[in-house]
């Protein structure tokens, strides 16, 4: 019985599937994107005869490591803190409350600051970092 050899052949890919996917890829997310622009109200809106330009005050406060606190450059006991901010909030007509600390402030302090703003309703209170001490 002579043997047959097995004659060594390189495997073939058919890649007709894998283009097929593609293809129906391409068209899915061509059927499913949305080319309008989405419904937006046309106004006119009314034209001021007499105008004042009112600008917004920041609300800035600082915190050092050791937990002294000040309010647009006033200093702060942590007693007075809510009385101080209602006061420079009222007055500045600002509900951004920007918070500068240093490396060393502990969250404590911070926190507290934050539940104050919270309680005064500042909508937002942005942190600002530096890497060296914060003079008071």
């Amino acid at each position: 019985m002579a043997r047959q050899r097995k004659t060594e052949r390189e495997p073939d890919f058919n890649l007709t599937p894998m283009i097929d996917c593609v293809f129906l890829l391409l068209i899915f997310f061509m059927v499913t994107t949305v080319f309008k622009q989405p419904y937006s109200l046309q106004l006119e809106l009314p034209e001021a005869q007499q105008a004042q330009r009112v600008q917004e005050k920041k609300l800035v406060s600082s915190i050092t490591a050791d937990g002294r606190m000040e309010i647009n450059r006033e200093l702060v006991s942590p007693s007075d803190l809510e009385q101080v901010l209602l006061r420079h909030k009222q007055g500045t007509r600002s509900l951004t409350l920007i918070v500068r600390t240093d490396r060393e402030t502990r969250h404590k302090h911070l926190l507290d600051l934050i539940e104050v703003a919270k309680r005064l309703r500042i909508e937002k209170v942005v942190l600002a970092t530096e890497d060296e001490k914060v003079e008071l």
